[in-house]
């Protein structure tokens, strides 16, 4: 018969029938030999708390009749009373939210102990090139970064919930972390080196903005609500930043940005009908872009819902970034972002045809182009020499003020794709080899560094044009402020 002590803290077991050792002493060979016997076990090493994809092993000390103690960890049995967690040999691998009760036995004595998998993993030292704003900037922004990866074992990533367009290949979490941090990177590089104001004329030009990663965390269970579309799913995010404290970061840390990255699972994908995935796996995320704001309101690429997003002291825009594509696609819904804040400035202030930002920046004629810009500086989808939409290789050569824009009229000088696509950028290591064509990217950072920035000089009449980057990334100020994109 055995007895078990069960406690939360550090438990004990012993056995009736004990283990014994025996010895006798070398110098006389009729003495009796001295049992050593294994008296108990104990739990010397545990945790209260383990995060989804995290590995522990337990600590076990025998505890010998001769004084002595030995290290049993790597002998004994372990196993769990429920699947939230992964027995992988002798460790545990947290899998899904709850309590979770391990025994661990060793020939005649068990012992019992439990504890919590937590879905939320906070990552404390932060990716030194993430955390670092770009030498230079003026603009520092503060960011916060969550990424959600969907699993059942705590090892590999649920395909059937986040899988890739068209097959369920297998994809572990720490590969998909890899690639996470990878385009987050190329993210802000490209946002940092997007704010150079003319920087494609000016190799010395400075950065106007300057991207730093406050906090991070990994979630690996979410709750969703039901898109406006009635089939698809969203993030919860009024839950998940509640359980984050976000409130925190926005009213005290200044976190102006939160970057949220997943595989995304849409009624559309080719996946869905193959694998006759279940509606309740058809989540999007959330808009490209989307704005908490106490003085503007949602001002944002998306469907403006008041309450999707809860309200701080502070205004703060949320991006949702598919991790299915790139960086290419991230700093496209900024680009967006920009043109919808933009936009919201200028919105009043002139006539039909007269904006200053769409119409006199951007290019677009209501009347002569269907608004579609063209000979200007164009905008996120829309190169100078294109009339349609994502069409950032055009060859097309048309006469456009790009170089030196002026609200009146700039040098108008032949430009094609070139312009953008042969300009050499310095990016951040990276993991996998960086499409040098890949024109989207190439046209997003161009076009970033036709923005007003820092003293730019530009006239405006008798006004002059305002850092554009400044009323961008101190909204609330703007806003309250009731500011214009020109002084």
């Amino acid at each position: 018969m055995k007895r078990v002590i069960f406690a939360l803290g550090v438990l004990l077991a012993f056995a009736c029938s004990k283990t014994e050792l025996t010895t006798q002493s070398p110098t006389n060979i009729s003495q009796k030999p001295i049992a050593i016997i294994l008296d108990s076990i104990k739990i010397t090493g545990r945790t209260d708390t383990l995060i989804i994809s995290k590995s522990f092993k337990f600590t076990i000390t025998g505890y010998y009749s001769d004084k002595t103690t030995k290290d049993l960890s790597d002998s004994v049995n372990v196993l769990s009373d429920k699947s939230n967690v992964t027995i992988n040999g002798k460790s545990i691998i947290g899998a899904q939210s709850g309590k979770s009760v391990i025994s661990v036995t060793y020939n005649n004595f068990s012992l019992k102990d439990s504890m919590y998998i937590s879905e939320i993993e906070e990552i404390k030292t932060i990716d030194s090139y993430l955390s670092t704003p770009v030498s230079g900037s003026k603009i520092i922004v503060p960011i916060v970064i969550i990424n959600y990866y969907a699993t059942l074992n705590g090892v590999d990533i649920d395909t059937k919930r986040q899988p890739s367009y068209g097959s369920l290949d297998p994809i572990t979490i720490e590969s998909l972390k890899s690639k996470t941090i990878d385009e987050l990177k190329l993210t802000k590089y490209g946002i940092e080196e997007g704010s150079k104001f003319r920087g494609f004329n000016n190799s010395s030009a400075t950065p106007n903005v300057g991207i730093k990663v406050v906090k991070y965390y990994n979630i690996y269970e979410i709750k969703k609500v039901m898109s406006a579309d009635k089939i698809n799913y969203f993030a919860d995010f009024n839950n998940m930043f509640s359980k984050l404290n976000l409130k925190d970061a926005i009213n005290n840390l200044g976190a102006k940005e939160v970057w949220f990255s997943l595989r995304p699972l849409s009624s559309e994908y080719p996946i869905v009908k193959s694998e006759n995935l279940s509606p309740e796996n058809f989540q999007a995320g959330g808009p490209e872009s989307n704005m908490s704001s106490p003085t503007s309101g949602d001002v944002s690429n998306s469907w403006r819902i008041a309450d999707d997003l809860p309200i701080y002291d502070k205004s703060y825009v949320v991006y949702t970034y598919n991790l299915h594509r790139s960086h290419a696609e991230n700093i496209h819904n900024h680009g967006h972002q920009i043109e919808s804040q933009l936009d919201y400035l200028d919105e009043g202030t002139f006539s039909k045809d007269e904006r200053l930002f769409l119409n006199k920046f951007v290019g677009i004629s209501n009347i002569n182009l269907a608004g579609k810009p063209y000979g200007r500086n164009g905008m996120t989808h829309f190169p100078p020499n294109t009339k349609k939409d994502y069409d950032w290789n055009n060859t097309s050569i048309v006469k456009s003020d790009i170089d030196d824009w002026k609200p009146e009229g700039g040098t108008q000088k032949d430009i094609d794709n070139t312009k953008w696509m042969s300009i050499k950028y310095t990016y951040p290591n990276v993991a996998y080899k960086i499409d040098e064509n890949d024109s989207q990217s190439k046209w997003i950072i161009f076009w970033f560094q036709t923005i007003p920035g820092n003293s730019n000089g530009i006239k405006y009449g008798n006004n002059t044009i305002s850092n554009w980057w400044d009323l961008l990334y101190n909204w609330d100020d703007a806003v309250k402020g009731k500011k214009k994109l020109f002084e």
